[in-house]
């Protein structure tokens, strides 16, 4: 996977030559925020689990959603999660697009669970995503 150093760091970059393809990891990840906006949600993750280390600005925008549960307690590190189209796990793959009977299922570290259905779905790694590598034991 092509980077380009960040300056001053041996492990961080700039994501180049895209597309990565990275797949998500729920466990582990980091939800910045749930937000409703009209018939949509849009999540943002400050880090994504992926292998090898994480992603930060990632999005994922669903399509004339809704949300059971409290999305103002929907951040923190996520526990475990789920998505699924047309009744089939699915593992969400960056850059990735999808439509259909979508069920996004999250748990939170927080005890908090939200779960979101929608018609469509859009993920994407921000412009200027970093990769970090993971250097643990």
């Amino acid at each position: 996977m092509p980077l380009a150093p960040a300056a001053g760091r041996g492990v961080c970059g700039v994501l180049q030559n895209r597309p990565m393809p990275y797949t998500l990891a729920w466990p582990g990840s980091e939800l910045r925020d749930l937000t409703l906006d009209g018939d949509g949600a849009r999540l943002r993750l400050s880090a994504a689990s992926v292998q090898g280390g994480w992603l930060s600005n990632v999005t994922l925008v669903l399509a004339d959603a809704t949300v059971q549960g409290e999305a103002s307690q929907a951040f923190g590190r996520i526990a475990a999660g789920r998505l699924r189209v047309d009744g089939r796990d699915l593992a969400l793959q960056l850059p990735q697009q999808a439509t259909g009977a979508i069920e996004l299922d999250l748990r939170l570290a927080n005890g908090a669970q939200v779960v979101v259905q929608a018609a469509a779905l859009a993920a994407r790694a921000a412009d200027d995503t970093r990769f970090t590598e993971d250097l643990s034991c």
